[in-house]
């Protein structure tokens, strides 16, 4: 999944390439963008054919893979090599098994009534035994000859058979989640009760006890001798679908599918279950997958990760320690478990993947399936080398251990979230390795995209676009552990988004900021570090803070604003009475997004203000863009309020206050000068340009009246009582 980073289409595709063919740095920004790919993860996102993924991001070629053989059917189900070099393969619809010869010819063995085999295994003498279903039977399956029934266990599916070395074979079956002891010919019963749904999979533990993955719960189940199951871990998925042991006796398993319900109980056992649950795995198993980085866009020359997906299947280790554990994970349906000579191999449905994976879960993307591949089986061949097999159709392949003269690699499509230049591929490599890149402006790479161009010197010649893919060809022994794109970001705009003028009175000034703590760093965070360019010696830097200071006159203006690509912005701010057209400039190349000012010198009326950003300090001369946003109107008011006396004597004092701007804010009567008290006008509230008020007054008495508007001013005035 390519990186993700928002912004919006600029262009259409039409006018793309004359865009860039007459203007080729009108519009872009100054600092680069990268995006490096030097991970597993990063790699993985991509199409490997005939390349090796390592595990440390290692690109190689991979061992060779040649089609072995086509059959006449549809799903592949089981392969099962023969020590003559030859080869039995299960397959359907129509349950059937065919002969692959040793010049690759195909013969039908054998064909049953019923639809599939799922399980196919020999005895310690060399028998043949296959398992069908649904409404299946174990068949006895001769060189010659028609297949004969060996036991019916009268259920839905047979999942898996497993001979011991003194051949009685058991037989995992659903949907009762049974498993059955078979001594000989019609002669066999029930083993054990798992009171699962399914047994999907079975192998010796040791001489005489057993493991069995089941369906419904996704238990690893131990099963002692006389068929008592004990449930070893609750994977919390929907099954278990493969297990095998390596030499040393740890077991690894596949646990598949996502369970509904968490923690949901399985069907009640049946009477005589021996199903003893005793453990169970962490309910939140540890995540497998490199999590989504943040990009890395804000900054100059910033890196940007791709995002990993999540998983859909995890391989389970248990070791002599007896402590199951997750080391694994993939998107994909893990199909099949091999040990092998290169270790243990992972066949996934779906993208036709094998895999190699160490005890201590680190992967090696192996190589893929040169074919719409569904479902991938993995059987171990002659001569070290390996089968595979795939579905819709079904085929038959052969992997050797020798690499591929040549392979290739394709990344996924990389975004740069907007309309961008691509520059050069920087490249860590050895060999030979042939380079083509392209654009496009769609999500999904299709016939709309430009057309893929040799980039010998690793330098991209496609025409802009938001979309980059590159294709590497790796010939015989080359490597590659390390690819970085450089790209221009066309220029976008800064917004304004919200713009605010504060009440009259109080301006803000800036506080410096504290300094900034060496931060102190896990080895586990250094090692994340990736070499990204971010300092990695301090705390993020605080947002600023402000110290307010109130005077009359004094204004304040505040704004949120955002660059699309990261650019720093100057601010300019401006002015106009709202009964002019004209802006006059009240600071320029301002780098706060906040702006205080006096207002006690300026005429009354009503104003408007412009802010004005501009990212032209990140950009080419002549390239920067800006972008405005206009206030609402607001009321510089410096004239204070008008009282006039009307009439003092015979105990009253009665007198006006008006106020044509602001509004009347607050009238105070003083008898002795220092102690004010608020007065009421007569109709009880002040709503009013003007307002009467009527207060008592004792002869010769001496009252202070003082008027404050809303804008702050202050008007005063006395009157003696005669």
């Amino acid at each position: 999944m390519p990186p993700v980073l928002c912004c919006r289409r600029i262009l259409t595709l039409l006018f793309l390439p004359l865009a860039w063919l007459a203007f080729p740095g009108q519009g872009f920004a100054v600092h680069p963008q990268r995006v490096v790919l030097d991970t597993y993860a990063d790699f993985a996102q991509g199409t490997a054919e005939g390349v090796t993924v390592g595990d440390g991001g290692l690109l190689q070629p991979a061992p060779s893979v040649e089609l072995l053989a086509r059959l006449p059917a549809d799903q592949l189900w089981v392969i099962l090599p023969q020590s003559d070099g030859t080869a039995l393969v299960a397959a359907s619809p129509k349950a059937k098994i065919f002969r692959i010869g040793k010049h690759q010819e195909v013969t039908l063995l054998a064909s049953f009534p019923e639809q599939q085999i799922h399980a196919m295994t020999r005895s310690p003498k060399g028998d043949l035994f296959a398992a069908t279903s649904p409404d299946g039977k174990v068949y006895l399956v001769p060189e010659k000859g028609a297949p004969l029934v060996y036991f019916d266990p009268k259920e839905k599916y047979i999942w898996s058979l497993l001979f011991d070395p003194n051949g009685v074979l058991y037989a995992g079956t659903g949907t009762a989640g049974k498993i059955y002891r078979i001594e000989g010919p019609q002669k066999g019963g029930l083993y054990c009760a798992t009171g699962e749904t399914h047994v999907r999979c079975l192998t010796w533990e040791k001489p005489g006890v057993l493991l069995a993955g089941s369906a419904s719960r996704g238990l690893l189940l131990r099963v002692l001798p006389g068929g008592q199951a004990v449930a070893l871990v609750d994977t919390e998925r929907e099954e278990v679908n493969q297990i095998t042991v390596s030499s040393d006796g740890t077991v690894f398993f596949s646990a598949v599918g996502m369970r509904q319900a968490p923690r949901a109980p399985g069907p009640a056992p049946e009477p005589g279950s021996a199903l003893v649950e005793i453990g169970s795995a962490p309910s939140e198993p540890p995540e497998l997958e490199e999590p989504p980085r943040e990009s890395g866009r804000r900054l100059p020359f910033g890196m940007i990760k791709p995002a990993a997906a999540s998983s859909l299947s995890q391989l389970w280790a248990i070791d002599r320690s007896l402590v199951p554990r997750p080391i694994w994970g993939t998107r994909e349906l893990l199909f099949s478990l091999l040990q092998s000579s290169l270790g243990l191999l992972a066949g996934t449905a779906g993208d036709g993947y094998l895999y190699r994976i160490t005890p201590e879960g680190r992967s090696d993307r192996l190589l893929k399936i040169d074919a719409p591949a569904v479902q991938v089986a993995v059987a171990a061949g002659s001569r070290g080398e390996m089968l595979l097999g795939a579905s819709n159709p079904a085929r038959v392949f052969l992997a050797g251990g020798t690499p591929r003269r040549e392979g290739l690699y394709r990344s996924a499509p990389i975004d740069a979230g907007n309309y961008a230049r691509w520059g050069r591929l920087l490249i860590d490599k050895t060999g030979a390795v042939q380079v083509r890149t392209r654009t496009g402006n769609s999500a999904k790479p299709d016939t709309s995209w430009f057309e893929w161009t040799p980039a010998p010197d690793g330098r991209c010649h496609n025409p802009p676009g938001r979309y980059f893919q590159f294709e590497l060809g790796l010939g015989l022994g080359s490597t590659v552990n390390r690819v970085q794109a450089v790209f221009l970001p066309y220029n976008l705009p800064p917004r304004i988004e919200k713009l605010q003028i504060l009440p009259p009175g109080v301006a803000y000034s800036e506080l410096p900021p504290p300094p900034s703590p060496l931060q102190a760093r896990t080895l586990d965070q250094l090692l994340a570090q990736e070499n990204k360019p971010e300092p990695v010696d301090a705390f993020p830097p605080m947002p600023p803070r402000y110290q307010a200071k109130e005077a009359r006159g004094l204004r304040t203006v505040v704004w949120k604003a955002e660059d699309p690509d990261g650019d720093d912005l100057l601010y300019s701010v401006l002015y106009r009475n709202e009964k002019e057209q004209r802006w006059h400039l009240l600071v320029k190349d301002w780098e706060q997004e906040l702006f205080s000012w006096d207002t006690s010198g300026w005429p009354d009326g009503r104003y408007l203000l412009k802010i004005e950003a501009s990212d032209a300090r990140d950009n080419a001369p002549g390239e920067g863009l800006t972008s405005s946003r206009i206030s609402r109107a607001f009321l510089v008011d410096n004239t204070p309020p008008r009282i006039r006396v009307l009439a003092c004597g015979d105990g009253k004092l009665r007198f006006l206050v008006s106020e044509d701007a602001s509004g009347i804010r607050s009238v105070e009567i003083s008898r002795d000068g220092r102690e004010f008290l608020p007065v009421p006008p007569i109709d009880g509230i002040l709503d009013s340009e003007e307002e009467e008020f009527e207060v008592p007054c004792a002869k010769g008495e001496t009252l202070f009246i003082r008027a404050e508007d809303e804008s702050g001013n202050i008007a005063s005035a006395s009157s003696a009582s005669r």
